[in-house]
């Protein structure tokens, strides 16, 4: 297998699976986006959501022409809030059983680098969590990845965000807030009512920030065993969208997501280290390394958000005594496991435990 890797590039297209998405929404503010389809070169005859792409600079003039249309046939509405709003996953079906059927927030986050190959190249996210507070992070890579160029984007992008997780959780998003990058535009005065949160603008990133606590609250959609095989159909998806059924290779995301899934599969790789994980992967270990870099991310990174996560999940089955569990987890004895989960949790997995955190 090949070493080399070729990173995104500034031309790579863009899937244009939501395309019925931005039809729905441009219906719902007056105008029929057939036109400006056409405008950006999609052959609107033969268009399948399935197979269609669309170039970065395209999409871009698309959302331009269609923010423009909405405020001529519907200016008491704001297209990127509508789009935003709008949004289902009508052709990823495995992503959304995914999200839906999660046990926990922190749990479904996994979608969010998913979507990554699966709906947009460019969008990176990153969760970091300080205190009780956490921060969900996007951004956009590409070079013409500027506020004035994403801001209509990143609004609707939110807008999407903050409805799954008020559906999925039941409540609002606590004691939390949205920071975008641009200035307010026309119509992004209707932003703060649709997030259902403060929303501050001209910030140094686009991020939602919300109770730490919220990740780990249970979600009344659960379903374990779904979630679980949907996971192992987006794996399987990522897998295949490289001809001859293996990871793109610039692709470190999609490589991201795959690990994530294995590991949660077959937990007995946790402790195995990377080698072993790498021959599961068919890449040499040298590969594996090189493409997790490219992505900013590393194989111990996801082992701890992995064992994390299991920890809490058997954690709450008083079946499972801690030393079980810490050998499930690949831990060479019950004090490193404990090490480790004060670490995570800053709390002993007795405590945790004992508390009903679970």
């Amino acid at each position: 297998m090949d070493d080399a890797t070729a990173p995104t590039s500034d031309d790579t297209p863009i899937p244009f699976v939501t395309v019925t998405n931005w039809s729905r929404a441009a219906a719902l503010c007056g105008f029929n986006i057939a036109p400006l389809l056409r405008e950006v070169g999609i052959d609107t005859d033969q268009l399948d959501p399935e197979a269609s792409v669309i170039s970065v600079q395209a999409m871009r003039v698309l959302m331009d022409r269609c923010v423009e249309s909405t405020r001529q046939h519907a200016p008491h509405q704001h297209f990127p809030i509508v789009l935003g709003d709008t949004f289902a996953f009508d052709y990823l079906s495995d992503l959304e059983t995914f999200i839906t059927t999660s046990p926990t927030l922190r749990e479904a986050m996994p979608a969010l680098h998913w979507l990554r190959p699966l709906l947009n190249p460019f969008i990176r996210w990153d969760l970091q969590e300080h205190g009780d507070r956490a921060r969900l992070h996007m951004d956009f890579h590409h070079a013409e990845a500027y506020p004035v160029t994403t801001w209509a984007f990143a609004e609707s992008i939110f807008v999407t965000l903050c409805k799954f997780t008020r559906q999925m959780v039941g409540a609002p998003l606590w004691q939390g807030e949205l920071t975008l990058r641009h200035p307010p535009e026309v119509g992004s005065e209707h932003l703060a009512a649709a997030v259902g949160l403060p929303v501050r603008f001209n910030q140094p990133v686009n991020a939602l920030w919300f109770d730490r606590a919220l990740l780990d609250h249970p979600l009344r959609g659960a379903l374990p065993s779904l979630h679980e095989t949907a996971a192992r159909r987006v794996a399987q998806q990522l897998a295949q969208k490289e001809p001859g059924g293996t990871t793109p290779a610039g692709d470190a995301t999609s490589l991201s997501a795959q690990i994530d899934t294995l590991l949660r599969q077959q937990p007995t790789l946790l402790g195995q280290g990377l080698d072993t994980l790498a021959s599961a992967l068919g890449l040499h270990s040298r590969t594996l390394q090189r493409r997790l870099r490219d992505d900013d991310a590393s194989h111990s990174s996801i082992v701890a958000r992995v064992r994390h996560d299991l920890a809490r999940q058997w954690l709450a089955d008083p079946a499972l005594s801690i030393e079980d569990i810490s050998e499930r987890l690949g831990f060479t004895d019950r004090r490193s496991f404990t090490q480790a989960f004060n670490k995570w949790q800053g709390q002993s997995p007795s405590d945790y435990r004992r508390q009903g955190n679970h």
